[in-house]
């Protein structure tokens, strides 16, 4: 589906504001002004890769002009029709150019299938639990200190039951937080209170309260009994504050200044339509609501290397078996969307030196493109040594620093902050770094008990046992322009260092570790799994 689009932008270009209310209008128009619409999502449709090929083929060979068949600029929109008795989810495909709608699809809700949770949505939770007299019965099962007020931590649900019904369930974790000391960042997570309100997102109704066990190693599965009298457990509760002006000891003061200067600026290049130049580095840059920082047309020297490098998918499963936590378990990225949890990154706090950000648009309740700051920071780095070599005979060593270009994307996700960083270094590598920091998760536990679950990490805090497992969606194109293949073809092979056991025949010394390479024929899955 290509049209011959003149001095138009470039097909992997980001929405531009008219266009993107053009693709929310052309949605509202077919529906009418009337019938009320919840946006979810509104961003580029990228082009299919058939389709798009031919375009970077001929920018790659030079041969670009006015009348190269283009892709259609299109862009994916996510709403929901609100409906009386339900809420109907659409995906829908714009084309931004004539307002057309090229397709709309109502996803059914049979298998369970329903839309990831916006922003708004996690917002608006913790107040439909307040309003709520079947929590408010619940939570007076538990003494509170004086001055304490409630905060509510908005999760996904997992997968609803047979008797949950065919609507989305949304699920949160109960704490309060000392409002005495007038400071909204004082630090809940110490102060957690063991029950779950789970509510229908449709009717904004409570469904049930699940309470949740909080035994030691000695008790069984079975989740707290809810309480007739009210139970004190903060009596022995310590506050965790990290906001500076609450810390009971003073942050360091002992470490002289490092300033990082570039004093005549940094050394990539960026073009107004994101495309992104650094030594001999060459891609485009997109903002996805649910996977961030998008890379496109990875180039090097001239020689395409990959055709998309994007994370896409983080998902957090928790260990404790005891009912309900088996629900704790978040896809950070189809949940909740790690681009509308990006940070705005802040210069001398999140990035150092020379920085260039990316801003980024998401779509309101009503679609309207809502800025979003400084969400990706492109900079350089020093990463130490690239290379060195030293003539024993004479004593000379010649060394190479590591210069290191880095996009780097934030996201908060409730407790924990997610790093995102790719790497491209002078030697034609790029790493893909992930770091995390934030809170752990927690939950409450009987005071001097332990738990084969997780640690005790203050008093009546218990943070269970988790995992973060993230994905990285690679799709290569070594040499796809140009290729010394007389197919066009290029091919990936992953190669793994295998041991071997000790045996006279084979490997008398035990020093034998045999190479083995593996050849990719088709879109798969590669374990990352260091192997003993």
């Amino acid at each position: 589906m290509t049209v011959p689009v003149t001095n138009g932008p470039h097909p992997l270009a980001e929405l531009s504001r008219p266009e993107f209310l053009q693709a929310r209008d052309a949605v509202i128009k077919i529906h009418g002004a009337s019938q009320p619409l919840f946006f979810r999502a509104i961003y580029l449709q990228e082009p299919a890769k058939a389709e798009l090929l031919p375009f970077l083929n001929a920018e790659h060979s030079g041969n670009l002009t006015d009348s190269t068949p283009r892709p259609i600029r299109a862009a994916s929109v996510e709403y929901d029709v609100l409906l009386a008795d339900a809420q109907v989810f659409h995906r829908a495909v714009v084309n931004v150019t004539t307002g057309q709608i090229v397709s709309n699809q109502a996803i059914p809700r049979a298998n369970n299938a329903y839309p990831h949770f916006n922003v708004t949505e996690f917002q608006l939770f913790e107040g439909h639990c307040m309003k709520s007299e079947k929590f408010q019965e619940a939570l007076k099962e538990y003494t509170i200190p004086e001055g304490f007020e409630y905060c509510i931590d908005a999760w996904p649900y997992g997968g609803p039951d047979e008797d949950d019904g065919i609507n989305k369930i949304m699920q949160g974790l109960v704490f309060v937080r000392d409002a005495r000391k007038n400071n909204p960042d004082t630090n809940h997570y110490s102060y957690p209170i063991p029950l779950i309100p789970v509510m229908d997102w449709a009717t904004k109704e409570i469904i049930r309260i699940d309470r949740l066990p909080t035994g030691g190693l000695e008790d069984g599965m079975e989740p707290s009994v809810a309480s007739k009298v009210p139970r004190d457990i903060f009596a022995k509760s310590v506050p965790a504050e990290y906001v500076p002006e609450l810390l009971d000891v003073p942050a360091r003061t002992d470490l002289k200044p490092l300033d990082v200067v570039q004093p005549e600026g940094a050394s990539f290049k960026i073009h107004p339509d994101n495309l992104i130049e650094w030594q001999k580095w060459r891609f485009r840059l997109s903002v996805s609501p649910r996977e961030g920082a998008v890379l496109h047309d990875i180039c090097y020297d001239n020689r395409s290397v990959l055709y998309r490098l994007s994370y896409s998918e983080l998902t957090v499963p928790y260990g404790d078996p005891r009912a309900p936590y088996h629900r704790k378990q978040a896809f950070d990225f189809g949940d909740g969307g790690i681009g509308r949890a990006a940070n705005s990154l802040k210069l001398g706090c999140d990035c150092l030196g020379a920085i260039h950000y990316v801003d980024a648009h998401l779509a309101g309740p009503d679609g309207t493109p809502t800025k979003l700051d400084s969400v990706v920071c492109l900079h350089e780095q020093d990463g130490g040594i690239l290379w060195k070599h030293t003539n024993y005979r004479t004593d000379r060593g010649v060394v190479a620093r590591m210069r290191e270009f880095v996009v780097q994307f934030i996201g908060t996700l409730a407790n924990y902050e997610y790093i995102f960083a790719f790497k491209f270094d002078q030697a034609g590598g790029i790493t893909v770094e992930t770091r995390a920091t934030g809170m752990v998760s927690v939950v409450g536990i009987e005071d001097g008990k332990t738990s084969k679950y997780g640690n005790v990490v203050a008093p009546g805090i218990l943070a269970q046992n988790h995992q973060h497992i993230f994905a990285v969606r690679i799709d290569p194109a070594i040499d796809l322009f140009g290729s010394s293949d007389s197919n066009g073809h290029t091919q990936v092979v992953v190669e793994e260092s295998h041991p071997h056991k000790m045996n006279p025949d084979t490997n008398p010394y035990g020093n034998y570790y045999e190479v083995r390479r593996r050849a990719i024929e088709r879109a798969t899955w590669v374990d990352a799994e260091a192997r003993a």
